[in-house]
């Protein structure tokens, strides 16, 4: 958000996802049960101290060999993060502290997908055949009868046609308007509706759709449906414009997620929070959307949003794409995560019991320093080595 740089990085960094699954593993954990775990009864949950400082040594070992190739360009990580069966196994940080957030970029998608099946719950929303006419019926008169027939649905999977995001990490030039959604909309659909391409237009739009359909701002209601009940500190929260000027307020911020020049929290990314609560997410899932004995989101809106839904062949983070979820494998067991530009990574191996998440910096022109399809041979390799 500064000079030249940091304007482009407000269009870019909104939230593509350039890498792929990893489970990243370092020394130095905590080992408290983070919260009561469906999953206790496999082998390799660690139910003592010393099972935890085993699988310690195992997952240290596997990550050690997979990455001494790499390590000199690893230096953009700050926080790694690796759960088993409800159990903090790893946790490092590095140049970093467990205090500080970060730009989570996409994974912030994971987070209004998930909103989006709450609003479905408790009636907010009607149904995932309500089109974007039934939906944003203030911006009609933008619509084309093609873009009003788009669905909820295919904007959850990023197959309406909409604006898709490049292969460099550039976002249209709707980002650029001081009117998203209505530029969104005018522009109207530009590639082969049905067919999944990469679109963080549709996921700004589904931010747009919340608001509308709940009457309140989006940050309000993540606050009571979401942040709230998993304990993710949003205290003092800013929302900033996202425009370059406020990227000072943005990076001292300790919780944030900007609005665009309508009120609107940005769906495609921005969301700032600290690596322990983007964690959060993933055991939500894990656990089939229960935290702490309360259903915060159905166990069946899980399941589909991280089931395939539409093929994402050559796309940017897994094989099939569900609703605001990457859906892909991981050592040859089925995984999903959520994937955010230059690093950022809430994966999650249910039949492992394993929620890993990762934290970068981005570097001054925002671009990872690690290819994402060599995270998705450490994952593999981390997980055929460690765990039984």
């Amino acid at each position: 958000m500064g000079a030249d740089s940091g304007a482009a990085r407000m269009r870019t960094v909104g939230a593509v996802a350039l890498t792929s699954g990893l489970l990243l593993l370092a020394a130095g954990c905590s080992g408290e049960p983070l919260r009561d775990s469906a999953a206790r009864t496999s082998s390799h949950c660690p139910t003592t101290e010393a099972d935890r400082k085993a699988l310690d040594a195992k997952l240290t070992a596997a990550l050690t060999q997979q990455f001494e190739p790499i390590k000199d360009n690893l230096n953009n990580l700050r926080a790694v993060l690796i759960d088993v069966c409800g159990t903090r196994v790893h946790e490092e940080y590095r140049s970093a502290s467990a205090d500080e957030s970060r730009n989570i970029a996409s994974v912030t998608k994971s987070f209004v997908g998930t909103l989006v099946g709450i609003a479905l719950a408790d009636g907010s929303l009607k149904g995932l055949n309500q089109t974007l006419g039934e939906l944003l019926p203030q911006y009609r008169g933008a619509m084309s009868t093609k873009v009003a027939g788009i669905t909820l649905r295919q904007l959850l999977t990023m197959t309406g046609g909409l604006d898709a995001d490049q292969s460099n990490a550039t976002v249209g030039a709707w980002m650029e308007s001081d009117r998203f959604v209505e530029r969104i909309l005018r522009e109207g659909i530009v590639e082969a509706p049905g067919t999944f391409a990469y679109s963080s237009a549709s996921s700004h739009l589904l931010s747009a759709i919340l608001a509308t359909a709940t009457g309140r701002p989006v940050m309000d209601y993540a606050v009571e449906k979401l942040f709230g009940p998993l304990g993710i500190a949003t205290r003092g929260a800013t929302q900033p414009l996202l425009v370059p000027a406020s990227e000072a307020a943005y990076n001292k911020a300790s919780f944030s997620w900007p609005v665009d020049h309508q009120g609107f929290n940005f769906g495609g990314g921005w969301l700032k929070m600290r690596p322990q609560d983007m964690a959060k997410l993933g055991q939500l899932y894990l656990d089939n959307g229960t935290w702490k004995g309360h259903q915060v989101v159905p166990a069946t809106w899980v399941h589909a949003a991280t089931t395939g839904q539409v093929p994402a062949p050559g796309a940017f983070g897994g094989e099939e794409y569900g609703y605001q979820w990457w859906v892909t494998t991981a050592g040859g067991h089925p995984a999903y995560a959520a994937i955010g530009f230059g690093g950022q990574l809430v994966e999650v191996v249910p039949d492992k019991s394993v929620v890993a998440v990762f934290s970068t910096a981005l570097d001054p022109e925002g671009i990872p320093r690690v290819d994402g399809h060599l995270y998705e041979v450490i994952v593999s390799t981390t997980i055929q080595g460690a765990l039984p």
